[in-house]
């Protein structure tokens, strides 16, 4: 496609852009254009202008009961604007709650008789995709430490410390899920998609082991520290693998597994009873997420090789 140039002024050149561009794009008058010089071509860019992804929900008496689990399935799907039509009487608090713990940027906006309305209104750009997901590896090493000191002092007075920590990557993984599913972040979407689970499911076994342990007076054991001990260790590894690209962490983990999650954790578990066998269960479940979970890691490094 080919323009001539039209001179405006002493020494400006001025070009017609093609309608269907500019429609396609949706601009109008005083919005800007990016130009990038490349290799003497000028390159013109436009921000795209995405419409609000909306949807609407009829509640019923079925899905009242699991509405969190269905807006956090809205949000990281992308939706910027969620409609709630019917009665929310009795469930406000608990929709608060979510929106509040969970939904990185939303708010509800409108509350009827019939009808609430929640909406993105100041979600993070895309280019926080890397903090809050380097946040997510962080919180689990804050709860690992929480965890293994409370042990040692046998006091655990710190439960709604680890549930907020649990909340708060909870609402990092959502945001970085629904971006991935919104937006090109430059990741490979299946691989991220699937170690943000993991990511989640290991610190959700930690609070079930915290909870566990604060309800419920316990002996310490020196193989439950040596484990949870082993566990610090065995993360900072899967950490590693991902940041660094270290294929070899990744081997470390899989050795540990003969040695741990087939071994010592299972010898404890035959020798174990009680409230001890509950610990160390939660115990071995965590080695078993973490060492599964560097299957996308691996894709990932062996991907970008």
């Amino acid at each position: 496609m080919k323009r001539k140039l039209v001179k405006q002024g002493a020494a400006t050149m001025m070009i017609s852009l093609p309608s269907k561009w500019i429609k396609a794009n949706k601009l109008g008058k005083g919005d800007e254009i990016d130009l990038i010089e490349d290799n003497g071509k000028l390159v013109v860019g436009a921000e795209i202008k995405e419409g609000k992804k909306e949807i609407e929900i009829e509640l019923n008496e079925e899905n009242k009961q699991d509405i969190g689990n269905l807006l956090t399935h809205i949000y990281r799907r992308g939706f910027d604007r969620v409609v709630l039509k019917g009665q929310h009487k009795g469930i406000l608090r608990e929709l608060r709650e979510v929106v509040e713990s969970l939904l990185l940027g939303f708010e509800i906006t409108s509350v009827g008789k019939d009808k609430l309305v929640i909406e993105n209104i100041s979600e993070p750009t895309e280019q926080k995709y890397d903090i809050m997901f380097k946040k997510t590896f962080q919180i689990i090493k804050e709860t690992q430490e929480m965890i293994k000191e409370d042990y040692e002092k046998n006091k655990f007075q710190n439960f709604q410390d680890i549930t907020d920590l649990r909340k708060q990557q909870d609402r990092f993984i959502l945001f970085c899920r629904r971006l991935l599913s919104k937006r090109n972040t430059g990741k490979n979407q299946a691989l991220h998609w699937e170690l943000l689970i993991f990511l989640m499911h290991i610190q959700h076994r930690y609070w079930y082991l915290y909870q566990y342990l604060s309800k419920n007076k316990i002996e310490k054991s020196k193989q439950v520290k040596e484990l949870l001990d082993v566990l610090i260790h065995y993360f900072n590894l899967y950490e590693n693998a991902y940041f660094e690209k270290k294929i070899s962490s990744i081997h470390k983990i899989n050795k540990m597994k003969k040695e741990y999650y087939m071994g010592k954790c299972l010898k404890a578990l035959e020798k174990s009873r009680g409230k001890e066998s509950v610990i160390l269960a939660y115990i071995r479940e965590i080695f078993r997420i973490m060492q599964i979970g560097t299957s996308p890691i691996l894709s990932e490094i062996l991907e970008k090789d």
